[in-house]
Order: C-alpha cells, then sequence, then structure tokens
C-alpha cells in the first residue's frame, strides 16, 4: 500500500444493488464511472470512502454492480448521468433506418421502444437533423447501451477531450500491447490477505507468483518492477 490508503482488486461482478436484494446490513459504498469507462478492461478508481481499486471484471460494467465486498461494506458501480441525444422515432421502418445510420458512424447508442439515445455531440446532433430526425438534447443515464467498436477518429466524442470512443479504444490496446502483464488482474498488482505465521511479513505474493518486497514488485523468472508492474527488467 502507499501513503497508507486501502487498496482492493476487483476481478469479478457479484450482484447488483438496483435488481437485487440485500439484507447483511452492509453499507452501500459507490465507485464512479463515466459511461464510456464502463467496458474497459483495466482501469483504477477511488470509491467515495477513499479506497483505491484496480477493476479488471472482464465485462461491461452496469449502473448497480457490485464490484467488492468487505465485511462490513458493498462497493457497487455508480454511472455518471451525461448529456444525451434522445431521438424519437415512430415505427420500425424509422428505427431501423436511423440505427443503420448510427451504427455507420460507430457510435454506441441505446435502444428503446419509441427512441434511441446516444452520447451527445455536437456533429451527432445535426447529422441526425439532416437525416430526417428531431433530436433534442436530455440528461440521463447511459448503461446498458449497444456498443459499436469503433476504429481511431471515429465513434462518440468524449466529453472533456477531442478524441473519439474509436481512439480511446486504440490508446488502450496499443498499452496493453507494450506493456507485459503478469497476470489478468489491473495495473494494481497488490491483493490483501492474511499470511500465515510463516510467510514473511516484509512482502506480499499472488497466484502467479508476483512477489512485493520493500515497494518493488517480483517475478520467478528474475525480473522485477518498480512502477506497479507496468514495466519489467533486470539489472
Amino acid at each position: 500500500m502507499k501513503g497508507g490508503s486501502k487498496r482492493m482488486i476487483a476481478n469479478r461482478i457479484s450482484g447488483n444493488i438496483i435488481s437485487d436484494s440485500f439484507s447483511d446490513g452492509k453499507l452501500n459504498v459507490p465507485i464512479e464511472f463515466e459511461w464510456f469507462e464502463t467496458d474497459k478492461k483495466r482501469m483504477r478508481k477511488v470509491a467515495e470512502d477513499g479506497t483505491e481499486f484496480g477493476i479488471a471484471v472482464g465485462k461491461t460494467i452496469k449502473d448497480g454492480d457490485v464490484l467488492a465486498e468487505t465485511d462490513d461494506k458493498r462497493y457497487f458501480a455508480r454511472i455518471r448521468t451525461a448529456q444525451l441525444i434522445e431521438i424519437p422515432v415512430h415505427t420500425m421502418k424509422e428505427m431501423g433506418r436511423l440505427c443503420f445510420e448510427l451504427g455507420n458512424r460507430h457510435l454506441s447508442l441505446k435502444v428503446e421502444d419509441d427512441r434511441v439515445l446516444v452520447p451527445y455531440d455536437h456533429p451527432t446532433m445535426e447529422y441526425t437533423k439532416k437525416i430526417g430526425f428531431e433530436p433534442h438534447i436530455v440528461e440521463g443515464g447511459f448503461d446498458g447501451f449497444l456498443i459499436v467498436k469503433a476504429h481511431a477518429g471515429s465513434g462518440t466524442i468524449v466529453p472533456g477531450t477531442n478524441k473519439t470512443t474509436g481512439d480511446l479504444a486504440e490508446e488502450q490496446e496499443e498499452a496493453e500491447r507494450r506493456t507485459p502483464h503478469s497476470h489478468e488482474a489491473p495495473e494494481d498488482h497488490e491483493h490483501h490477505h492474511a499470511h500465515d505465521a510463516g510467510h514473511d511479513s516484509g512482502h506480499m505474493h499472488d497466484s502467479d507468483g508476483v512477489y512485493e518486497m520493500n515497494g518493488v514488485l517480483h517475478r520467478a523468472d528474475g525480473m522485477h518492477s518498480h512502477d506497479g508492474g507496468h514495466t519489467w527488467h533486470t539489472h
């Protein structure tokens, strides 16, 4: 651990506080996500109580998903609301044409009975007007959407950046190609568990033979890392 803060690993989804009932008295603690982060393979997050998380659940995270639990707390995903374009549709023909057009632009979309929702960006707003629809802006949750895998330069413009979802996806893939990972846990390789009395208290182990000693990660092949597993080398 660094600076005395608590760290946890979230590598599976064990329930959902919205659809499931819990009567164990645990405190529900949110971990906030932007909509475009919910299908990332690996990420670091900080829960509302300050607990740091390395997250790699292997599937798209939905609002309310339970990512980790302790004896007294349940950590769940809270998807932040976003500015969306709501596009009303009146017939199946309209729905099919709209989804075809949006799919060609590699936009992730949420389809409902009488409308389609996409994250707001100005070019998409103007384009849907141009092809004969009547879009308007709403504020709401954007989870449970259909993910359209975009390539660089395509997809939805991510709020606060000049990048698209396709740009971010390709950047993540490139980073994963460059970075050797010793196992499938996220960037943070520290695991919290009790050691047997015969173990040295000065280091941590994981199931693939990676262990920490004095802040340095070590592997069975003699390689070690000073940056939490991002890069490995020998002297």
